[in-house]
Formats: C-alpha cells, structure tokens, sequence
C-alpha cells in the first residue's frame, strides 16, 4: 500500500514539473519581435536617430518592450533615408498593450507624436512586421 502512495505522489510531482515545463516551454515560444523600417524626410535620418538615441529608446524600456537593435542603412534603395530598428516582446498581446501604454505617455506625445502630426516631421513611412523567430533561432 505504501508504495503505491509512493509511486502515486512521485507521479503527481512529475506532472506538476512537467505541466510548468510544457507552460514555460509555450511562453518562451510565443516571444516575437516588431521590425520597423523607416524612411525618413530627406536629409532627417540624423535627427531621427538622435531622437531614438535621447528619448525613444528609454521610452520603450520604461513600458516594457526590448530594444534589440537600431540600424541604418547601409546598402539597398533610399539608404540615406533608412532607419531600421527591432523590437523584443514577450508575445503579440503584450506587444499590442505596451503601445497602448506608450501612447499615454506625455514625453512621448510631446516629443514624438506631436512632431510627426506637425508641418516638420521626421519620418516619411513606415514598414512595419511582427516576427515570429523560427525554432532554430539564437532570439527566442
């Protein structure tokens, strides 16, 4: 009889492992990534980068997304207008309320988004692509 109690209790510890495993497992998988390419106003491309460097960037820790990377341009169409950048998140749903929460955000109406409405604005377009990283790659 004990050593069914013993066998029964060690069965339930494996499932419970194996349950937080398997959830762990599909968290970490739902983590994706926003590439946003940007062409700026003709000749803003330093500005705008200046703008990511000063105040964009920290903007974006401080709700929660994960600055993976800024670039420019180096070959390809309109590379003196290019401003690239990739962002991390956990999944598309905390993505989607990290931008909602940005928006609220005073310093970035006023330093950003009342900007880009006015009659100056720094970014022409913008492309944006949520990224799904396959199963082999290094950013999961």
């Amino acid at each position: 009889m004990m050593k069914w109690k013993v066998l029964a209790a060690a069965g339930a510890i494996f499932g419970l492992v194996g349950t937080g495993w398997g959830i762990s497992a599909q968290q970490s998988q739902s983590r994706v990534f926003e590439l946003r390419m940007y062409k700026t106003v003709d000749g803003k491309r330093a500005e705008l980068s200046n703008r990511f460097r000063d105040h964009t960037s920290a903007m974006f820790a401080e709700v929660g997304m994960e600055n993976i990377g800024y670039f420019n341009a180096e070959t390809g169409p309109d590379t003196e207008n290019a401003f690239v950048y990739i962002l991390g998140y956990p999944s598309l749903e905390a993505r989607d309320e990290m931008w909602r929460e940005l928006g609220q955000n005073q310093e970035f109406q006023r330093l950003i988004v009342a900007v880009e409405q006015s009659d100056a604005p720094l970014v022409d377009t913008i492309d944006a692509r949520m990224l799904v990283p396959t199963e082999y790659s290094v950013l999961r």
